[in-house]
Parts: structure tokens; C-alpha cells; sequence
């Protein structure tokens, strides 16, 4: 029963693509061959038609009298089943990243460039890859990463240029450039879960999503179908989202192309900085740069909320960038393109340490980075916001430095670039914020007035650390701390107890930081409390012998 609701649901949706196909020949079931010179019945029926067609079937369904005069120009009218149908292959032409192939008979294998694929084969891309496919008839497709891609049926007509390809979009994008398509056998025809595409020559993209599926027409005529729903006829820059529930396919028009010419020709720094006016309705802007023209493979195909956006670090190089706003609906706009030019200098490495934001505790700070293609020295600077550059160095081959002098507490930022062989400098990278704010560790806490045993109330103090920072006191009778008596956060450098009981005493301090960070405890300080009774009886004791004398 299933099977058969989805045939139903098949031939439903094929009504409109049907009829609109129909309109493009009168005689949809023949194929018109125009005669060339020196052609023969026997040329014609030996190319095009299947070996079981002898070519008096040919002569008799055009009522040719004379098979050995057939005037140039004219026209045979060929059946389509009589045609010699053949499978036929997509052929892998760029590949950028990693995709998997599984084959009719469940077989996976890696995707590469000139791979030959056959009619049930499934194509995978990881998220950040793509790939383009040429079709028989010439047609291209580009598979966008995190797509699943199902070649349901490459069939191509002998040699009439005719070719018969449809496709099954699990999920992800595709966007396509399909060749006109001549004779009524040819079709283009991509599936969604949710909708069919067919075409006759045209550029349109098409996005399968979980519920929804979208196409967007750029070049040509779309026809837009799904089950339980009427369909459309899509004109350039418009598209169409389908999802459940809708009564009909209902045609938007798609948002203008950016304006790209702020945009310079060459970047200086491996990650350029695009930036473009907004375009009015766009929710989102997608972003693609590939090293070919034709966009077949992409280096970078990203999503940004503004209309700006910063490129991943590319080599020294040609590229085109290609921007398209992206309507709150999901629909994808026009694109633009312009050319850019990253320029041949070395890339700046990464930096490490200290990472962005961070907080460095000690007043010696430690810089580190990743080595960088082709890069043979490093050039750092390190600055202040109120004193400018304060350190500035030029470091060989390593990937690592101190520097020279301890920096005193405040905000700071650094940045770094390579030096190639020949001497050249790149572009710096990134400038990074961190923090210097020195932890000091409790090694000296002054307890002559509880060893007096002098007072009441007894006062611990130590050295202060950065403002804002917070101290833990210990004291303790053991020096493994197992059992603190004393064990308490102060805000200031200093804790005043009652009166400390007789005994040895181990005490301790630990510095706390803004953010929380706990330093480490130094090895305990150890006092004597003496007994204030003790010396109460010897002193009495000491004046009844002078009484007695």
C-alpha cells in the first residue's frame, strides 16, 4: 500500500512538469533528425536507432520512396522507442575536501577528481566540502558540503545529444547549470523529499532541507512541483519554497545582487576583510570564494548575519568571490562576483600563547606561535594602549620567546608575522588582548604579635598583591594542613584572631585572583605561642624563693 501511495504521489506531481515538457514539441513521442550530406537510411538507422529496427521501418514511417536520396535539410521523424538508449555516467571534474561515493550495489569509495559514476550512485560531501559533476549532455552540477546526492538515472539516447538525467536531493544544496536541452526524450529533473524541478536549459540552484525544499531560478525556466499542491512555472530570479501544508507553489522574487566594488582587487593579508552595503530584505548573506572562474569547487562557502565578513587565511593567490543575500524566507538571491588577489607574501602564523583574553599571572611573559609555511623568522610587537609599542623583536627560526623585560600590570596586546628566506615580511595577523596581572605567592606573614602572646586579639599580615585581588589564611597544628583550626577568605591582606591557645603553629596564605584563580599555597611559616600561664607560675614561683630568702 505504501508503495502504491507513492506512486500516486509520483504521478501527481508529474502532471504539470508533463504538460509543460509537452509544450515544448508538438509531437512529443518523435524526434525530429535533420538530414545531412551524404547521409543514408542505413548511416541513420545504424547510429540512432536499437539493432532490433531495420531501417525499412524507418523508410516506411516517413514515406521516403528512393532510401538512397534522402535531400539534405530534410527531416526524419524518429519514435523515441525505436532510439538506442544507453547508461550513461557523470564524471567528477573538480573536488574541493573529502566525499564518499556509494555505489548501485552498496559499495563505498572515496570521491576523486575524474571518478566516473553510474546511475544509483550516492554522493556524500563533509560539511566543508564540494564537488562539480558534468553530465552527458554537458550539464553541470555543484554539490555544496553536508549534501546527499542520489544519481537516480543517467540514460542518454545513442547519439541524438539527447540525455535523461534525474537526480534525488536527500538534503543540502546544489546549484545548477544545465545546457539547453534539444529533442523531447531530454530531460533535467532534480527530487527533493518535498518537490521536483524540471528543466530545459537553465542555471537554478535547489536546497532539500528536513520539511522544506527551495529552488531559486537564476537563467532559463523552472517547473516547480509536489504532491497535493498546484505547482509553478518559475521565471529568472524567482524561487519557491515548498513545504507541507501549502495549497500551492507560489513564486518570490529573488533579492537583488550585492555591490561588491567596495570590495578591493588585492589584499595585502591572507584573511581580507569583505565588506558590502546591505541589501534591503536580506536576513543573511552567503559568501563563496573559489580559485576557478566557473565556482566548480569552493574554497570557502560560508553563511555571515552582516553584510561583511573576514576570510579564512587563503594562499597568495587569484580567487572570485561570490556574495548573495539571503531572505528571511531561506531563499537565495542574485549573485555577484568580483575578483581578488591575495598577495604573494608569507602568511602569518597562529598565534598560541598568551591566548586572546587571557590573563598572565607572572610579570614575565612568554609569547608562542605556530611555524608558518615557508616562513624561516618571526617578527613580533607588543603594545600597550596608552604607551604604544613597548617590545618589538625579531626571532629565528624558533616559535617561541620571553620577553626581554617583565611587563608591569595593564592591558596589553600582541601580534606577529613571517619572514621569508629572502627577507620579506608578511602581513602581521590578528592583534591579541590579554592581561598582566601578577599573582604573588605569601612567602613571609608577620606573626611576632601572636608569638609576644602579648595581646588579646592577635593580627597576621603579609604583603599586598593587585588590588582587587582576595587571600585564604590557614593555620594549622599539623604542617600537612589535614585539619586546618583556621581556615578563612579575607579581603585585605591581613586577619586579626582571639587569642591563639600555647603550642606550635603552622600557618599559611594563598592568593585568589579577580576571576577566581587560586595560587598556590607556599611551604608554612611555623610559630611558637608560649604558655601565658607557665609564665604566670614561674613568676610567682620566682617571688615566694625571695620572700623565703
Amino acid at each position: 500500500m505504501q508503495r502504491r501511495a507513492l506512486q500516486g504521489r509520483g504521478w501527481l506531481g508529474w502532471g504539470l512538469v508533463l504538460l509543460w515538457l509537452a509544450s515544448w514539441s508538438a509531437q512529443a513521442q518523435e524526434w525530429v533528425y535533420r538530414v545531412r550530406p551524404g547521409d543514408t537510411l542505413w548511416d541513420v538507422t545504424g547510429t540512432y536507432l536499437k539493432p532490433s529496427i531495420p531501417w525499412q521501418r524507418l523508410q516506411e514511417h516517413n514515406g521516403i520512396a528512393n532510401p538512397y536520396q534522402l535531400p539534405p535539410g530534410s527531416s526524419l521523424r524518429i519514435p523515441l522507442q525505436w532510439l538506442d538508449r544507453q547508461p550513461a555516467s557523470a564524471r567528477v571534474i573538480a573536488l574541493q575536501g573529502d566525499a564518499t561515493a556509494r555505489s548501485a550495489t552498496g559499495r563505498d569509495a572515496p570521491v576523486t577528481p575524474g571518478m566516473s559514476l553510474a546511475s544509483g550512485a550516492r554522493l556524500k560531501t563533509s560539511p566543508e566540502a564540494s564537488l562539480s559533476l558534468q553530465f552527458a549532455d554537458g550539464s553541470r552540477l555543484l554539490l555544496l558540503g553536508d549534501s546527499e546526492l542520489l544519481l537516480d538515472r543517467l540514460t542518454r539516447f545513442g547519439r541524438s545529444g539527447m540525455a535523461d538525467t534525474r537526480l534525488r536531493l536527500q538534503r543540502g544544496r546544489i546549484g545548477n547549470d544545465v545546457r539547453r536541452l534539444n529533442g523531447p526524450a531530454a530531460n533535467f529533473i532534480v527530487d527533493t523529499p518535498t518537490a521536483s524541478s524540471a528543466v530545459r536549459g537553465t542555471r537554478f540552484r535547489v536546497e532539500a532541507g528536513e520539511a522544506h525544499s527551495q529552488t531559486e531560478v537564476l537563467e532559463g525556466r523552472v517547473a516547480v512541483n509536489a504532491a497535493h499542491q498546484r505547482g509553478a512555472l518559475l521565471r529568472p530570479g524567482f524561487g519557491a519554497v515548498v513545504a507541507a501544508g501549502q495549497s500551492a507553489v507560489s513564486p518570490v522574487r529573488l533579492l537583488p545582487a550585492p555591490d561588491l566594488s567596495r570590495i578591493a582587487a588585492l589584499s595585502q593579508t591572507a584573511t581580507p576583510d569583505l565588506a558590502w552595503p546591505a541589501v534591503e530584505g536580506a536576513a543573511r548573506y552567503r559568501i563563496q570564494v573559489s580559485a576557478r572562474r566557473a565556482f566548480d569547487s569552493l574554497r570557502v562557502d560560508a553563511e555571515s548575519d552582516a553584510p561583511r565578513y573576514v576570510l579564512p587565511a587563503l594562499e597568495a593567490g587569484q580567487y572570485f568571490v561570490r556574495v548573495r543575500a539571503i531572505a528571511a524566507s531561506g531563499l537565495e538571491g542574485r549573485d555577484a562576483v568580483t575578483e581578488l588577489r591575495i598577495d604573494d607574501q608569507p602568511a602569518p602564523p597562529y598565534s598560541i600563547a598568551p591566548a586572546a583574553t587571557s590573563v598572565v599571572r607572572t610579570p614575565e611573559v612568554a609569547l608562542s606561535w605556530t611555524q608558518a609555511p615557508g616562513a624561516t623568522a618571526y617578527e613580533y610587537e607588543v603594545t600597550a594602549d596608552a604607551a604604544g609599542t613597548i617590545a618589538q623583536a625579531r626571532v629565528d627560526g624558533a616559535t617561541a620567546a620571553l620577553l626581554h623585560e617583565p611587563l608591569p600590570p595593564g592591558d596589553y596586546h600582541w601580534r606577529i608575522r613571517s619572514v621569508d628566506a629572502a627577507g620579506k615580511a608578511g602581513p602581521f595577523g590578528d592583534r591579541v588582548a590579554f592581561t598582566v596581572r601578577p599573582l604573588a605567592e605569601v612567602t613571609e606573614i608577620d606573626g611576632s604579635a601572636a608569638a609576644s602572646g602579648s595581646t588579646r586579639d592577635v593580627t597576621f599580615r603579609w604583603p599586598a598583591g593587585q588590588p582587587g585581588q582576595r587571600y585564604r589564611f590557614q593555620m594549622s597544628r599539623t604542617p600537612d594542613f589535614s585539619a586546618p583550626q583556621v581556615d578563612e577568605v579575607v579581603d585585605d591582606a591581613q586577619i586579626t584572631l582571639p587569642r591563639l591557645r600555647a603550642g606550635t603553629w603552622y600557618l599559611r596564605a594563598q592568593t585568589i585572583d579577580l576571576d577566581g584563580f587560586e595560587g598556590s599555597f607556599p611551604a608554612p611559616q611555623v610559630i611558637e605561642i608560649p604558655c601565658r600561664w607557665c609564665r604566670i607560675g614561674a613568676g610567682a614561683g620566682a617571688l615566694l624563693i625571695l620572700l623565703a630568702l
